[in-house]
């Protein structure tokens, strides 16, 4: 992923939060896979690249069943070449890996103690691993095998993360893991746009003045002003698209993507924030935090409505 914005140390960061809060967050433990991929690396270097890829296969799959996998509709083809690209771009990663790697600890303390400001007590109910993701995400929840996980990806969080953006990130995830406790995923629309929408939204509301870059609104490009200037037309786009399962439609509005389209990639992210934002004048972020699924199925299409017959009844226009 391109935007590697690791200008001032991961570590600065840590020492900003603990000097501010005069104490040192306690250890949340987690599973540190970051040396195993390192360790691979080096150890398959001479290898022909079919070998090594499957050597890969082989060395790390046990280690977080279901991750290292071919998954999301990817043929064995695509992955093979997808931890080929990995191999053959971690050199180029690897200082910034390796700090992210020895800085995580201290980092992930901090952010659950900023956490708990809104949600206090809260602790991860799920197993927390930190991986090198194949490119796959700086962090997230993911569904393996029946099992919930949080999982942070220390190669893209290397790559895409500022320094001043990593507790608004962390925000976010941590905040997934709550929502989970409420409302569980599903492949509709609707459920994407809740879950992402309101971790946008929370990370917003518990950093007062974040930018859109801290809340990765402008990855790959800025989204904000593009879909304000259709604001009606995006609504309209999302509210007939709801309650489709549909892959095209949720990849246009919620993964990268280079191909051309209307609105710019991700976009879901912005308008499920200001829907959450248009909610947030009615409910507190643990209320929101805690509504269950046919709660939301409820109060999703209605709010969108009523934002769009503010603006005249625009879909039919």
């Amino acid at each position: 992923m391109p935007r590697i914005l690791f200008a001032l140390s991961f570590a600065l960061l840590i020492a900003v939060v603990i000097a501010a809060k005069d104490a040192t967050p306690e250890r949340t433990n987690y599973i540190d896979l970051t040396d195993d991929f390192s360790r691979f690396f080096d150890a398959s270097a001479g290898m022909e690249e079919r070998a090594r890829v499957a050597a890969f296969r082989h060395k790390m799959g046990p280690l977080l069943p279901g991750f290292y996998v071919p998954r999301s509709g990817a043929t064995g083809e695509q992955y093979d070449s997808q931890v080929a690209g990995a191999l053959k771009n971690f050199a180029a990663i690897r200082p910034k890996y390796t700090e992210v790697q020895q800085t995580f600890p201290a980092a992930f303390a901090a952010g659950i103690q900023h956490f708990r400001q809104q949600f206090p007590g809260f602790t991860p109910n799920v197993p927390v691993y930190l991986v090198h993701s194949l490119g796959e995400m700086d962090g997230g929840t993911r569904d393996l095998d029946g099992k919930t996980y949080l999982i942070f990806g220390a190669d893209v969080i290397a790559q895409i993360h500022a320094s001043d953006d990593l507790t608004a990130f962390l925000d976010h995830e941590l905040f997934h893991v709550e929502n989970h406790r409420a409302f569980p995923e599903c492949d509709q629309v609707w459920c994407s746009l809740w879950a992402e929408g309101l971790a946008t939204y929370a990370a917003q509301l518990m950093n007062p003045g974040a930018t859109d870059e801290q809340l990765l609104l402008t990855f790959p490009k800025p989204i904000r002003a593009a879909v304000d200037a259709q604001w009606p037309e995006a609504l309209c786009y999302v509210r007939a698209r709801l309650f489709s399962g549909d892959e095209s439609d949720m990849r246009a509005l919620f993964m990268y993507s280079t191909a051309a389209q209307r609105f710019p990639s991700r976009f879901g992210y912005y308008v499920g924030l200001r829907i959450a934002g248009q909610l947030g004048r009615e409910y507190k972020l643990p209320e929101l935090a805690h509504l269950p699924p046919e709660r939301v199925k409820v109060l999703l299409p209605a709010t969108i409505d009523r934002m769009i017959n503010e603006r005249g009844d625009a879909c039919k226009r």
